[in-house]
């Protein structure tokens, strides 16, 4: 006894690309696009900075997770102390967890408090490249 199925779903699709493609690959393909992200703007606590930064956010929520990253663009330079420099989160926290810091080839890490939804930085100081903040948490 054999069994046969039927062929694939012929009918194309455009995708994000205005290409034409087949629906089935193009329902697959949107799958593992995930969440196209959440932007925020930071609220930094104890930052200390020479000019304005632009500071911004993006967080992407999947399978009870929050995936979130916030850049900063000093003015002139920036600088952060452990236990005092910190980032309010915008979605829940489950559990304490790691975040990092990262400028060019140098990287430290902070701390998220869960209870606070808050994001301890780790300590720089006068950086004057972008900085990039990362973690990854329960929700």
């Amino acid at each position: 006894m054999s069994i046969i199925s039927d062929a694939p779903i012929a009918e194309n699709l455009i995708d994000d690309a205005k290409k034409a493609r087949p629906a089935w690959v193009e329902f697959f393909a949107s799958i593992t696009r995930g969440d196209v992200g959440t932007t925020w703007t930071p609220v930094i606590t104890g930052l200390t900075s020479v000019g304005t930064p632009v500071i911004s956010g993006v967080y992407y929520q999947n399978q009870g997770f929050t995936d979130w990253a916030v850049k900063i663009v000093p003015g002139t330079d920036t600088s952060s102390t452990s236990g005092v420099t910190s980032i309010a989160l915008p979605f829940g926290v489950i559990n304490d967890a790691p975040c990092f810091a990262v400028t060019g080839f140098t990287g430290a890490i902070g701390v998220i408090n869960a209870a606070a939804k808050l994001a301890y930085l780790p300590t720089w100081t006068s950086i004057t490249s972008p900085v990039t903040i990362t973690g990854r948490v329960k929700n």
